[in-house]
């Protein structure tokens, strides 16, 4: 092997530097449930707020002054109509068709399923996502497994080569299968699961192993072969099942925003109306201080709410922007 064609393949994923995020970031931008989240940070706003009173940079006992604040924020809830409406459509867009659309979409369901029991030698390929996910990634450890036993008596730079991204494939398979089997039907752990794993690196490298060296392997560069397939299969049901996760929980967030901005709305109308008459009668007390705390949370809450949710599928998104081949970043560390 040359040295150009030892730099290619160590360029295409071999040394492969998988993601490296703490798992706390790693649970507020993915795993964490988006309620949870979202509660934890309308507790930070409350205490921020609550804060500003305190030291007096928001003066409590000033009504033209908190009325302005409410007010401006009450007005920047509106545009969360709208907001809701062209997610409506988005996904409505997504989900209406004729009946020759819908048949189209089927039949192309159905292909793919077959195609990957071949791949497979199933009789019939898992219906629940996780399982379905862990079926490919299996068989991709399996065919990569094989691969060892065909270079043994090759050079040794070829062999260290093919022994490295075997022990690559291996290691990824054994975390996905771990997270795979805790990952209910239609949840978002199936797809979290292979999330920074299986990207197109392996991919590539495993064409370039065909292309450059097949006859190295023998009678296993058909397993070669196949190890592609599925690599591409996987890459396939990947973004499948993203595109069925980002649609559901586009759904899910336009149907929040409704039920927190009739509240916001309400409760943020009802507080400009009354605090000034409240502030006259309750001077001296601490009811003023918890009221624009609690008011303001209150109208920061459809915030609160599309950015728990948008953080998640922005960053879904870009942990899967790498389809098929394709390796758009140069590394993959600290990447999440």
């Amino acid at each position: 092997m040359s040295d150009g064609e030892a730099e290619q393949l160590a360029q295409s994923g071999l040394v492969y530097e998988p993601y490296q995020s703490s798992p706390l970031k790693r649970w507020v931008l993915l795993d964490g449930n988006r309620g949870v989240l979202a509660g934890l940070l309308s507790v930070a706003v409350c205490a921020s707020v609550a804060t500003l009173c305190w030291v007096g940079v928001v003066p409590v006992g000033d009504a033209d002054v908190v009325l302005s604040l409410v007010g401006a924020l009450v007005g920047g809830t509106l545009p969360f109509i709208t907001i809701v409406l062209a997610i409506n459509q988005l996904v409505l867009s997504q989900e209406l068709g004729s009946t020759d659309d819908l048949r189209a979409r089927l039949t192309a369901m159905q292909e793919f399923r077959r195609e990957v029991e071949s791949l497979t030698g199933r009789t019939v390929s898992p219906a629940a996502p996780a399982d379905f996910l862990r079926d490919l990634v299996e068989q991709s450890r399996s065919r990569a497994v094989t691969l060892e036993s065909a270079v043994e008596d090759s050079d040794d730079e070829l062999r260290e080569t093919v022994y490295q991204y075997v022990e690559t494939v291996e290691n990824e398979s054994a975390t996905v299968s771990e997270a795979l089997e805790g990952a209910e039907f239609g949840t978002f752990g199936a797809l979290s699961s292979v999330l920074g794993h299986f990207d197109g690196r392996h991919m590539h490298t495993a064409r370039v192993l065909r292309a450059d060296h097949g006859e190295a392997f023998g009678d296993e560069a058909e397993t070669l072969d196949e190890l592609v397939e599925l690599l591409e299969q996987l890459a396939v049901a990947r973004q499948t099942f993203k595109t069925i996760y980002v649609q559901h929980e586009l759904a899910t967030l336009s149907r929040v925003l409704l039920y927190v901005g009739f509240p916001t709305l309400f409760g943020g109308g009802l507080l400009i109306l009354s605090y000034e008459s409240l502030l006259s009668s309750t001077a001296g007390s601490g009811l003023p201080f918890w009221l624009v705390s609690g008011g303001v949370t209150l109208v920061f809450l459809p915030f609160v709410v599309l950015l728990t949710y948008t953080l998640r599928i922005a960053t879904v998104a870009s942990r899967t922007a790498d389809f098929g081949p394709f390796v758009p970043r140069a590394t993959v560390k600290d990447d999440l």
